[in-house]
């Protein structure tokens, strides 16, 4: 059971549609994902009495006994994820006009926020600053791989959107389960590949390993998925994730009236982003190469 920290009124709920609708597709077509116990009213979302005045909203699903992965993914397991991007994206679950890929995947904050914040830190003397104003340059040439990115006329579908090694479970038995779909939304097939790659394929120096990235993206291929192209615009979205981490957790940190275990989280996320930006944009093109 999945419970959410925020309160959802019957408007609200409305947003969890999509993401209902592209999860009991999935299911219906075999993605290797839990069975969703589906609520009959609130878009998938039912609510439960808490400890507080207020319900909980929640989404259940069929439990599934396992352990998360990590990367670099196994030869099989990268096989499979692209298998089953493959056939999420076959499902063709298309987009209202006028849709749009999720802000996480389009970061767009502007120099000027960047510069504010950097400054704040330098006030609050936190030890990375000085990496953060290194990093300037290197979140101005992401935004603008986002923006090139934006103005290409790639196709939209509504897809799983997350297919990151935290969303995925293998089972006792060795299945592997698509876990949280909450997060479904547009999304061009390409570009979700793409992050699956560098998601899955990332050793823990950052360095690519480039079987895992080949067998996923073939993977992805036999099971009839289109191509992914070599463009570094197709990994906008995979740098615009780390960039959006890194900007929340920069803010959190920040967040004087947050208390301090809050902050030390966010804190050490921030180194984390900072290194990881520094990391993909080092080996762009060999990402791209790959994928190609």
């Amino acid at each position: 059971m999945k419970v959410f920290d925020q309160d959802l009124s019957a408007s609200s709920a409305e947003a969890f549609e999509g993401p209902v609708r592209l999860e009991s597709a999935a299911f219906a077509a075999g993605v290797p994902m839990p069975r969703p116990c589906l609520a009959t009213t609130g878009g998938g979302v039912a609510e439960v009495a808490g400890l507080g005045p207020h319900p909980l909203p929640v989404r259940v699903h069929e439990w599934v006994e396992g352990t998360t992965p990590t990367a670099p993914a196994p030869m099989g397991l990268a096989a499979e994820l692209g298998a089953a991007l493959a056939r999420i994206h076959g499902l063709g679950v298309g987009c209202d006009e006028g849709a749009q890929v999720d802000p996480w995947y389009r970061a767009a904050h502007g120099a000027g926020h960047w510069q504010a914040l950097a400054e704040q830190a330098e006030r609050a003397g936190y030890e990375w600053t000085g990496r953060l104003r290194a990093a300037l340059p290197l979140l101005a040439e992401v935004e603008a791989l986002v923006a090139a990115r934006t103005g290409e006329p790639v196709p939209l579908l509504v897809t799983h959107s997350d297919l990151v090694p935290g969303n995925v479970v293998v089972s006792v038995q060795g299945r592997v389960w698509i876990v949280d779909w909450d997060d479904a939304g547009p999304w061009n097939a390409a570009e979700e590949v793409a992050a699956a790659v560098v998601s899955w394929s990332s050793s823990v120096a950052g360095e690519p390993d480039e079987r895992a990235a080949l067998v996923l993206v073939e993977g992805y291929r036999a099971a009839g998925g289109g191509p992914v192209g070599h463009s570094p615009t197709v990994l906008a979205g995979s740098l615009s994730a780390v960039a959006n981490w890194l900007e929340l957790n920069l803010r959190r940190s920040l967040d004087q009236a947050a208390d301090r275990p809050w902050r030390r989280r966010a804190e050490a996320e921030v180194a984390g982003a900072l290194a990881e930006l520094s990391r993909r944009l080092a080996r762009l093109d060999r990402w791209a190469e790959l994928l190609g």
